[in-house]
C-alpha cells in the first residue's frame, strides 16, 4: 500500500522489486500484462510468438529494472522494451522466413509452386493484396515503421508514441505522414 492507502504505484513497486521483492515484480506484470500483450499481438500478429514475445519483455524488464527511471512513465518504459524484442522477434522470423522457404524438410530446394488451396480468383486477388500490404510495411525502415504501427494500430497519441521511442510529437506525426506516403507509393506500383 501507499501512504494514501491504496494500492503501491509503478514507482513503489519498482523499488520493491529492486529491493529484492518479486512478489511487486508479479504485480507490475499483472498491471502491465494486458496491454503490453495487445501491444506485442499487433505487432507480431501471431498468437503463439506474442505470448513468447510477452514472456521475453518481461523477463528482459526484470533483469533491466534498475534501468527504469521512476521519474517516468513505466508503462512507456515497458513498451520501448517490448518494442524492443519484438524488433528482435522479427528479425530472427525473417532469416527463418528465408531459410524455410528455400528448403523442405529433406533439405532439398523448393521450387516456386503455386497454391494448391487457392479458392478462386477473388480469393487469390485478397490474399496477394494482404501480402504486398505486408510486405510493404515490413520493407518500411523502423524510423517510419514504428510511428506508424504505435499510432494507428495501437492507438497511441502522437505524443505518447513519442515517449515510447524517444521522439517528439511532431517527429512522430511527419514520420506517420512519410510512412503513409511511402506504403501508399509502393502499393500504387
Amino acid at each position: 500500500m501507499d501512504a494514501t492507502g491504496g494500492d503501491p504505484g509503478d514507482a513503489e513497486l519498482t523499488r520493491l522489486s529492486l529491493a529484492g521483492d518479486r512478489s511487486a515484480f508479479s504485480q507490475l506484470m499483472g498491471r502491465h500484462k494486458g496491454p503490453i500483450h495487445g501491444y506485442i499481438r499487433r505487432y507480431v500478429r501471431d498468437p503463439d510468438d506474442a505470448a513468447d514475445v510477452l514472456q521475453d519483455t518481461f523477463v528482459s524488464a526484470w533483469r533491466a529494472l534498475s534501468s527504469y527511471d521512476p521519474g517516468r512513465p513505466f508503462d512507456v518504459w515497458l513498451r520501448r522494451v517490448a518494442l524492443n524484442k519484438c524488433r528482435d522477434h522479427g528479425r530472427r522470423a525473417s532469416v527463418r522466413r528465408v531459410i524455410s522457404g528455400l528448403f523442405d524438410s529433406s533439405g532439398r530446394r523448393v521450387e516456386d509452386r503455386p497454391d494448391p488451396t487457392a479458392d478462386g480468383e477473388a480469393s487469390l486477388i485478397a490474399r496477394e493484396d494482404v501480402r504486398a500490404l505486408e510486405a510493404a510495411l515490413a520493407a518500411l525502415p523502423h524510423g517510419l515503421r514504428d510511428p506508424l504501427v504505435l499510432t494507428v494500430l495501437e492507438g497511441l497519441s502522437q505524443a505518447e508514441a513519442g515517449a515510447v521511442l524517444g521522439l517528439s510529437a511532431k517527429a512522430v506525426e511527419v514520420r506517420v505522414y512519410r510512412a503513409r506516403a511511402k506504403l501508399a507509393a509502393t502499393l500504387k506500383r
